[in-house]
């Protein structure tokens, strides 16, 4: 049976101010319902994050107790990405501490025993060219790859949103081919496919069902998220556009390997004392999706 699972992001901010802590976050995510996690490293971001110091294997050690204690599993991370789904910053120094927190975000997924590490594919907005675009996307990937490889994991490219609206333009790897192309590009073990629900009902809402069937054993992770098609809402199932009932069965017909991970803002905006509810709320919704594969 293909698993649920909640990103430790559902217990980020709190309302009003602070944050839990990750070993914290691991801990409600247990107790509302989920065994199994996705381990948010977008704290790498924030240079006065423990994990993104220098005594960061002493945060790790908090975090490994927390998934001891509670009897959870990682089974994916979410490293930093860049805004925008840009291939480099313009600042020197931003990107030297983006592409050292890549770095540790995969030591970080071994070492919690996580399989996959979700990246973002990556956009060069200048052109249209698909070769072009394949290798902005290899020079940032490849070292990465390799450094998964010797880790002994992988690493998952995820789908980006198709923006809407006056001037948008077509954004690459949004759809279902380009994402084949940068995958079967790599052709190894190594480099598979997340598809985001969300990101693809922007793109390809009246083929989402053939999107699925087209990434085939490319798809190793999903993020499960609803929106209307306009924009990347992060809304739970069954509140947007999503025929979730047409999309569900796929996974099964796919043997798909991964497990059903949640990536909505609704436990986000509740009071502290309210947040164990949505969460189990969102428990419910994912095994609803997951009783129709």
């Amino acid at each position: 049976m293909i698993e649920i699972c909640t990103m430790t992001s559902s217990f980020g901010a709190k309302r009003l101010g602070g944050a839990y802590s990750i070993p914290e976050s691991i801990e409600h995510c247990s107790k509302t319902g989920f065994d199994v996690l996705d381990l948010s490293l977008f704290c790498l971001g924030d240079p006065s994050h423990p994990l993104a110091g220098d005594n960061w294997e002493r945060e790790l050690e908090t975090i490994l107790a927390a998934k001891e204690k509670c009897g959870v599993r990682f089974y994916q991370t979410h490293p930093l990405f860049r805004r925008g789904c840009i291939v480099a910053y313009d600042d020197a120094e931003k990107e030297a501490h983006y592409q050292k927190m890549m770095r540790r975000s995969l030591d970080i997924t071994a070492a919690i025993g996580a399989k996959w590490a979700v990246f973002h594919a990556l956009n060069d907005p200048t052109t249209m060219d698909e070769r072009v675009q394949l290798q902005r996307n290899r020079d940032v990937y490849d070292p990465l790859v390799e450094q998964a490889a010797r880790l002994g994991i992988g690493i998952a490219i995820e789908n980006m949103v198709q923006p809407h609206g006056e001037g948008a333009e077509h954004r690459y790897f949004s759809l279902p081919e380009e994402m084949i192309a940068l995958c079967d590009d790599y052709n190894c073990p190594e480099v598979k496919i997340c598809w985001d629900f969300g990101h693809g009902n922007t793109a390809v809402p009246d083929r989402h069902r053939e999107a699925l069937q087209m990434l085939g054993d490319r798809l190793v992770c999903v993020h499960v998220d609803d929106n209307f098609g306009l924009a990347d809402d992060h809304l739970l199932p069954f509140c947007g556009s999503i025929k979730w009932e047409e999309l569900m069965p796929v996974l099964g017909e796919l043997n798909f390997p991964g497990v059903l991970d949640i990536e909505v803002r609704f436990t986000r905006g509740f009071p502290d004392d309210m947040r164990d509810e949505a969460s189990r709320m969102t428990a419910a919704v994912l095994r609803r999706l997951q009783a129709m594969i």
